[in-house]
């Protein structure tokens, strides 16, 4: 199934430590419609699209954006999440107002629950959240991310399920959805924030990287998963562009595409990040003797490979705190 996730905008009700993207609360632009369903109409004729991830940063600061897009997504007959973190639900009425739309249109909604969330986003939103979708009968399911997968005996990962355990004590129940529970992927602000601290003794990661881990289906060789973002970037979703919608033709992209002339996911699929961190070395990088995953080694490595690769190490999100200069 191909999969398209689109980033409505990297503006964030929160700024987690774990975030990927570095998305955050600083103002930031919101993707243009004709872009985005132009882009979902030529990748649904020449690669089989089939279903479409609404992200952000957070969505719910959008909603005109995302109910347009959902309506309009619905309508072209495919598949349809929106991911969210829930900050909007302030109250049943502005949970109702924000989900009886996209539960209109079927469409699945994926909130995140865990210790990273809860300095943004009080528990009792998710609740109300969870409330109206049960009301509505709405499909979600609740997404959790752990430091220390699968044993989760980080603290933060202890208190993530504390939180598991309080929002169940205040629906009354487990909630009716769910629960994917899943690592943190140490790239982005990841990287930078929480990896550190955890690299000790973990070594140098030297598998190779064929396919992303965050995704069943996401071979570095196909087009089955790709992300776009406000600027056009038609990317594999973790800082590594294929090319800009703004600038090519989504068939010229699609028909052109081949993993082995891409200078960085050939290295990746062969090599490795330790691959990219070698080729890094040859501007200054300095390998370390441990990381935290093959992401934060990835991570870093293609920080340093930025000025090499600028048309294919973008957007500047993944890599440049918002408001920083690259």
């Amino acid at each position: 199934m191909s999969v398209l996730k689109i980033h409505l905008s990297y503006q964030c009700s929160a700024q987690c430590a774990h975030c990927h993207l570095r998305a955050g609360r600083n103002p930031a632009p919101v993707i243009a419609f004709d872009m985005a369903m132009t882009t979902i109409a030529e990748l649904k004729k020449h690669n089989g699209l089939a279903y479409v991830i609404l992200l952000g940063g957070e969505p719910g600061l959008f909603p005109e954006a995302t109910h347009a897009l959902a309506t309009a997504i619905h309508r072209a007959g495919l598949g349809l999440r929106v991911e969210t973190n829930a900050a909007w639900a302030v109250d049943e009425r502005a949970a109702t107002s924000f989900l009886t739309p996209l539960c209109a249109v079927a469409a699945d909604i994926m909130i995140s629950v865990d210790a990273f969330h809860e300095p943004f986003v009080p528990l009792a939103h998710v609740e109300n959240a969870i409330r109206v979708l049960d009301t509505l009968g709405g499909n979600y399911v609740i997404e959790v991310s752990y430091i220390d997968f699968p044993a989760a005996q980080h603290p933060s990962d202890l208190r993530t399920n504390e939180l598991l355990s309080e929002l169940a004590m205040r629906l009354g129940r487990k909630p009716c959805a769910g629960i994917y529970k899943g690592p943190v992927y140490f790239k982005g602000r990841a990287a930078h924030v929480l990896a550190p601290a955890l690299a000790a003794g973990r070594g140098i990661p030297a598998d190779v990287c064929d396919t992303v881990p965050w995704w069943s289906n996401g071979s570095q060789r196909t087009l089955q998963l790709l992300g776009l973002d406000p600027e056009g970037y038609l990317s594999k979703e973790c800082g590594i562009a294929i090319g800009n919608v703004k600038h090519q033709s989504i068939k010229t992209l699609v028909d052109s595409f081949n993993a082995e002339n891409h200078p960085i996911l050939n290295t990746l699929m062969h090599e490795g990040p330790v691959g990219l961190a070698r080729e890094a070395a040859e501007l200054g990088y300095v390998l370390k003797p441990s990381y935290a995953d093959k992401c934060h080694l990835c991570q870093e490595a293609r920080e340093a490979l930025r000025p090499k690769y600028p048309k294919y190490l973008v957007p500047d999100v993944h890599y440049v705190e918002a408001g920083a200069t690259a």
